[in-house]
């Protein structure tokens, strides 16, 4: 159900629709909400009992393949179609805020020791997280190596 709003919102409600017959006809019960949080931004989370981890599934995997499937069910229906995050228990928050301070505690020992450290494999879109949270810091620089669907951030002193 959308939060903060009187007015009926077609794409929240089709959003809600799309996901829950699909979590339903995966033979999963679950509770599926969502909200707007901006002018173009939707948060979708689905919530089980039991069953968030085979949502989820290793390192996020199933969840980012639920993501592509409703963005491309919608995409069929809206010409322009808003910013979307499918979310499973919070887990896209948690791995997020977990990111954030993992690059945060790396930057500190990298400028304790003066060494380079390089982070696990990380998508694209975890990579621009932890380059963002790592632009707060000027006394570091990072570079990415690698190539393919994950690359290492290597976060080193100026």
């Amino acid at each position: 159900m959308a939060e903060d709003s009187n007015e009926r919102d077609t794409f929240g409600e089709e959003l809600f629709e799309v996901l829950s017959k699909i979590i339903n006809l995966a033979g999963f019960r679950a509770r599926v909400e969502w909200r707007k949080r901006g002018d173009n931004d939707y948060y979708i989370n689905v919530r089980t009992r039991r069953s968030d981890g085979l949502l989820i599934g290793r390192a996020g995997e199933t969840l980012r393949s639920l993501q592509m499937i409703v963005t491309a069910i919608l995409q069929r229906r809206y010409s322009r179609l808003p910013s979307t995050v499918v979310d499973v228990g919070g887990y896209k928050q948690r791995r997020e805020n977990f990111l954030r301070k993992k690059a945060m505690a790396i930057a500190k020992i990298v400028l304790e020791t003066g060494r380079e450290m390089a982070l696990d494999p990380l998508t694209d879109k975890e990579r621009r997280l932890v380059e963002q949270a790592l632009d707060e810091k000027p006394e570091i620089r990072y570079y990415t190596i690698g190539t393919g669907y994950r690359k290492n951030v290597i976060i080193a002193p100026r």
